[in-house]
């Protein structure tokens, strides 16, 4: 077993966007930093590639809070960049297709509470009331560890009961809840006070996406990491946090590597870190329990397409995020989802293109598709198996909105949800 002699105040397990953060803020207090990301990228889910030109950036559709004044611009001017990254703002936030009906989502809150009253005049009221409550929860969040009554009420409840508190139009109901596939679970099942915060934000502040695309920023932020005198440790996977006498003093690597820290940061989800590297031996029982309760959310299934002849969308779809809905009924679309099929269930195109010409060659776009599955649907024990099938499936449902599409593919890559 081979040791590295010299210690860090602190190891970063992960080098996802939340890891790198992390790691330049330790590094401005003066701490050691050591960062092991397990693949030969960092990135996490904002991993990114090319091909014949296309830059395809694959998981970042929008970003909340990122308005001058907003969190995450803050957040990233505090971290010593040597420029703070510039954000463009999208209108509209998305467009959501029901029944060939298109219901457009304005940046502007004050504007979209407008439209959607103009569609449901008989619901007014309960718009109003309803984005005032989310409003309220989204501040109150704010306020964190303050007891705050609205949070205190809604705190244990989905969103669906929020909902049926102020609207009853089931159309209505499923237009709010549109951006339901990207946090993984319908109304039914979705956090009331997550749910609300985070849409609040967005109809508050608009949504955003990176002006120089998420890979810039990726860079930006590693180049930083390694600048300001962290390190980074690619292809590094870590298999075990070292503990003894119940205090975490380092990681072993896959490899044998030993590492001490002081401090052990996991930038990996609850269930690799507890389960895999830490170890139940080392947890509380009660703790454990709780753990065993959490599954996974939803992932998605993902179709990469480099298209030629221009603009592919029609004038009134344009726009980063178009999602179809077959029907209302969300609860029946995540059984559906559940089961692996992609019948009747929702879908979005993305169209990154449209704000950052520069991932493509001149006269292409980028399409993305994609569709909410879980990691392992029923009956799909390898999805390398049913990977081409799901690629063209998706593409067909695609072409219901974009005639043509598959003529028009020069470049085409999927990924799976595992």
């Amino acid at each position: 077993m081979n040791h590295t002699s010299k210690a860090y105040d602190a190891i970063i397990i992960g080098g996802g966007l939340g890891g790198l953060v992390c790691a330049l803020a330790l590094i401005k207090r003066g701490k050691k930093v050591r960062l092991l990301e397990k693949i030969h990228m960092v990135g996490g889910c904002q991993g990114y590639f090319t091909r014949k030109g296309f830059l395809f950036e694959p998981c970042l559709h929008s970003i909340a809070e990122a308005s001058a004044n907003g969190a995450v611009v803050q957040t990233l001017a505090s971290l010593g960049l040597d420029e703070t990254p510039a954000f463009v703002k999208l209108e509209p936030t998305a467009r959501f297709i029901f029944d060939d009906k298109i219901f457009t989502m304005p940046s502007n809150f004050n504007d979209y509470q407008t439209l959607l009253t103009q569609d449901f005049p008989q619901e007014a009221l309960g718009i109003e009331k309803l984005y005032k409550t989310m409003n309220e929860i989204y501040q109150g969040l704010a306020r964190f560890p303050e007891r705050v009554p609205i949070i205190e009420r809604y705190s244990g409840l989905v969103f669906q009961q929020i909902l049926d508190e102020f609207v009853s139009n089931k159309r209505l109901q499923a237009i709010i809840s549109g951006f339901w596939g990207y946090t993984g679970a319908p109304p039914s099942q979705a956090s009331a006070l997550l749910y609300s915060a985070w849409f609040a934000s967005l109809c508050s502040e608009g949504s955003y996406l990176p002006q120089k695309g998420i890979s810039h920023l990726v860079k930006s932020l590693e180049q930083t990491v390694i600048e300001k005198g962290g390190e980074i440790s690619l292809n590094s996977p870590v298999k075990k946090v070292l503990i003894k006498n119940g205090k975490a003093y380092g990681i072993s690597l896959e490899s044998g590597e030993e590492i001490k820290g002081e401090t052990i940061v996991s930038n990996t989800d609850a269930t690799t870190t507890f389960f895999q590297m830490v170890g139940e031996e080392n947890l509380p029982s009660d703790f454990i329990l709780q753990l065993k309760k959490l599954n996974y959310a939803l992932s998605s299934f993902n179709v990469f397409l480099g298209v030629k002849n221009g603009n592919s969308l029609p004038h009134d779809l344009a726009a980063e995020n178009i999602i179809i809905f077959p029907d209302d009924d969300l609860d029946s679309q995540y059984q559906r989802v559940l089961q692996g099929k992609l019948e009747k269930v929702p879908y979005c195109i993305a169209m990154p293109t449209l704000q950052n010409p520069s991932l493509a060659p001149k006269g292409h776009h980028i399409i993305s598709l994609y569709t909410p599955l879980p990691y392992r649907p029923e009956g799909i024990t390898n999805w390398k198996d049913k990977k081409e099938e799901y690629t063209e499936r998706l593409i067909s449902l695609a072409e219901n909105v974009i005639p043509g599409l598959r003529q028009k593919i020069v470049v085409k890559e999927a990924a799976t949800p595992d």
